[in-house]
């Protein structure tokens, strides 16, 4: 009889398959760039205009290293830089239409990988699996407020 994996295992099993899954996908729609590039090219897509830094906060990655892969997508003509209007220090990320094209491509192909995950569940399934993931999220996060805050008080 197989032993039960706990959560935790499950959980990194599963992250794993889907980068696979993923980088096997999207693979031939980037040619010469990576999951990161795509992952990088569909949250820009999802805002009006972000920043380096803003992409750095939300993947949790060293801003050097989101830096290094916007260069990547500029020079593959996929994102410029534009200067915000607001704050002249700051430049503002948005996709060129070919970036455009692209984005969408990878979420059709991101919404295929979902479905495959997800069948089998019911919807209602599907929105406490959600619900359950957004709060071990939050406890995750919540902790590392608390000890961040511990560590400078």
């Amino acid at each position: 009889m197989e032993q039960k994996q706990d959560l935790l295992d499950q959980l990194q099993q599963l992250t794993a398959e889907l980068r696979g899954q993923f980088f096997q996908q999207l693979g031939p729609e980037l040619p010469g760039l990576t999951a990161m590039h795509g992952r990088l090219l569909l949250m820009i897509a999802r805002t009006s205009a972000t920043t380096a830094q803003q992409l750095s906060e939300l993947l949790r990655r060293d801003k050097a290293q989101i830096t290094r892969l916007l260069n990547d997508l500029q020079q593959s003509a996929l994102v410029q830089r534009q200067t915000d209007p607001a704050d002249g220090r700051r430049q503002l990320l948005l996709l060129s239409e070919q970036g455009q094209q692209l984005a969408a491509q990878l979420k059709t192909k991101k919404r295929q990988i979902a479905g495959k995950m997800l069948t089998g569940l019911t919807a209602d399934q599907q929105q406490q699996m959600s619900e359950l993931l957004a709060q071990m999220y939050q406890n995750l996060i919540s902790t590392e407020m608390s000890a961040d805050q511990t560590m400078k008080g």
